[in-house]
């Protein structure tokens, strides 16, 4: 019998587990924002695409071409200020590239050096990270709890037990539970608006990276012509690069050549799809906060929410329902919504409206509950079916015996 009750605790660790929907609009798009970041950062490796990071072209130097372009990378290139008039006293092998104002032994006096290219790929990842952070940190506070509440109607078929017995349990949990979910209710505020801060934080820190240039880099998204000129100047594919070694009689030589970065091919488009991109997300983050926050202070906003969900029921039932309820249980509700079937978070709601003089509203204050007497609360009500184990499955046994 021991076999059998050793069998019976196994049974928890191969139950289905329900995956819920817990995610915003804004966790979405940063998500998505990950993936794309890292999809990015292997372009960005990938030679086979690309060819070299860079090439470079010397005149008559007794440095290695491949030593030259290493140093290069490695180091630096640089570019002038880019000047497209005619009216000039110097002429341009490309844009930004010339022998400079002061001649070519003070070429890079006045130049403007390039070496993030060097941490775009590592640059990229760690944005990625950034993006998922609030929603890893969202995922840690929420524990589950949703999926756990949901399980036990998940498991009843649609066809074969009535509604209203399938919502029955989840309906009192909710209503003994008045103000249960305010606790992950502010929190999945404060990560949304960790988002937010952070996409701002990010464009500030690509901007530093790039020389202080990608900030005003979508401005001229409208104008091909600007935006061309904006790009060559942010993401030159033509530069200069110098080297000193030491020559043949043992002193000091200077050697320069002209360098091509085909990386920045890329580069370019991937900045401008994340500035646009950045930007959307700035503007969707704003204004979900915003009418979060009015959720937040304006419960009629919540009944009309609730109400669109549910016309048939009617409206001072629904008014009455959440004057007893907190933001935190709205957002539980609305969270179930988009878990359970349309009859059931129908049904839900009407059974909710009908218990209305069983709320505890105000018994428990669930700011101050700590993570364990919530998960205390969700393990009491999503326990499985008790499982007989010892004296009670040789008992069990028996009487099954006896019967037969």
């Amino acid at each position: 019998m021991s076999v059998v009750a050793a069998l019976s605790d196994l049974k928890k660790y191969t139950q289905k587990k329900y995956n819920a929907n817990i995610s915003t609009i804004i966790f979405k798009m940063h998500r998505l924002t990950c993936s794309f970041l890292l999809c990015c950062s292997a372009l960005t490796t990938s030679r086979q695409f690309f060819g070299n990071n860079i090439h470079c072209m010397l005149g008559t130097s007794e440095v290695p071409k491949d030593l030259f372009e290493s140093y290069c990378f490695a180091r630096s290139t640089y570019t002038h200020a880019h000047d497209y008039s005619n009216s000039t006293s110097y002429s341009h092998a490309q844009p930004g590239v010339y022998a400079g104002q002061y001649g070519a032994s003070g070429a890079e006096k006045e130049a403007i050096h390039h070496n993030y290219y060097q941490w775009v790929c590592l640059l990229l990842v760690i944005q990625a990270c950034i993006c998922y952070l609030p929603w890893a940190g969202w995922k840690h506070v929420e524990r589950g709890r949703i999926a756990k509440l949901i399980e036990k109607v998940n498991k009843d078929p649609l066809t074969e037990v009535p509604v209203a017995e399938q919502i029955s349990g989840l309906a009192n949990f909710i209503t003994n539970n008045a103000k249960w979910y305010d606790y992950c209710a502010l929190r999945l505020l404060v990560f949304q608006a960790l988002c937010l801060i952070f996409t701002i934080g990010q464009l500030y820190l690509m901007d530093l990276v790039l020389g202080n240039q990608f900030l005003h880099l979508g401005t001229h998204v409208l104008d091909w012509d600007a935006m061309d000129k904006a790009m060559e100047v942010v993401f030159p594919l033509v530069v200069s690069c110098g080297m000193n070694y030491i020559g043949p009689s043992g002193e000091p030589q200077a050697t320069s050549g002209m360098c091509t970065l085909p990386i920045n091919i890329v580069n370019e488009k991937i900045y401008l799809i994340i500035w646009l991109w950045y930007l959307v997300m700035i503007i969707v983050s704003v204004f979900t906060l915003l009418w979060h926050i009015t959720l937040l202070a304006a419960p009629y906003l919540r009944q009309l929410n609730i109400h669109k969900s549910c016309k048939n029921l009617p409206a001072h039932q629904i008014k009455g329902l959440v004057r007893r309820c907190s933001y935190g249980d709205y957002i539980l509700l609305r969270t179930l919504a988009k878990n359970i079937d349309s009859t059931q978070y129908h049904a839900l709601v009407k059974h909710l409206c009908e218990s209305l003089s069983h709320f505890r509203h105000g018994s428990h204050n669930s700011t101050m509950s700590t993570d364990m007497d919530m998960d205390a609360r969700i393990e009491q009500y999503a326990a499985p079916e008790k499982i007989y184990s010892g004296a009670n499955v040789n008992s069990r046994v028996y009487t099954n015996t006896k019967h037969q």
